[in-house]
């Protein structure tokens, strides 16, 4: 059916005095001959630091970086896993009568553990920043600079001389 409405068509169009004007008006001539390609989206090192900082692991995803992503959204969850379990432990161990528990009436042991657990957040946290970053520019190069660009290359040539004998040694980044 769909064959013969176009046999139909085309009969038509075919019939039609070439003076008249035609149904299709055809665009500016100049267009006809290129070619466009959409180019990917450069991802934002700002952005997946920020994303990264926020949640660990969201700016390694947003970077395309699937497995740190997920690396760092389960230790992100492990950590958070920790702290539910330092919070009951602590609360149970120092509570007496709704009484609040203070740092400075804990022993010194649990103080640094607590002290200890408070640093590698933000340990934690700066190390996601700097690999989002990282993944965001890694990203960026193997989009806009092809495979075999990117690659660091050394050369070792040598070179005979009357004199003596050149090496010479070249590494491109």
């Amino acid at each position: 059916m769909v064959m013969l409405a176009g046999c139909v068509a085309r009969g038509a169009y075919a019939a039609a005095p070439q003076n008249a004007a035609s149904p299709v008006e055809i665009a500016d001539e100049s267009y006809m001959g290129e070619f466009f390609m959409d180019e990917p989206d450069r991802k934002d090192p700002f952005v997946a630091g920020l994303l990264s900082w926020g949640w660990p692991g969201l700016g390694q995803f947003y970077s395309q970086d699937y497995a740190m992503g997920s690396f760092f959204l389960l230790a992100d969850i492990m950590q958070k896993g920790l702290f539910v379990y330092m919070l009951f432990y602590y609360s149970d161990k120092y509570s007496d009568n709704d009484r609040l528990v203070r740092l400075r009436d804990m022993e010194t042991r649990d103080q640094t553990i607590i002290i200890g657990y408070v640093f590698s957040i933000l340990v934690f946290k700066t190390v996601c920043v700097i690999n989002a970053l990282h993944a965001a520019d890694v990203y960026n190069k193997d989009i806009y600079f092809p495979y075999w660009k990117s690659q660091k290359k050394s050369r070792l040539s040598f070179e005979m001389r009357p004199g003596g004998l050149n090496i010479g040694v070249t590494r491109s980044f």
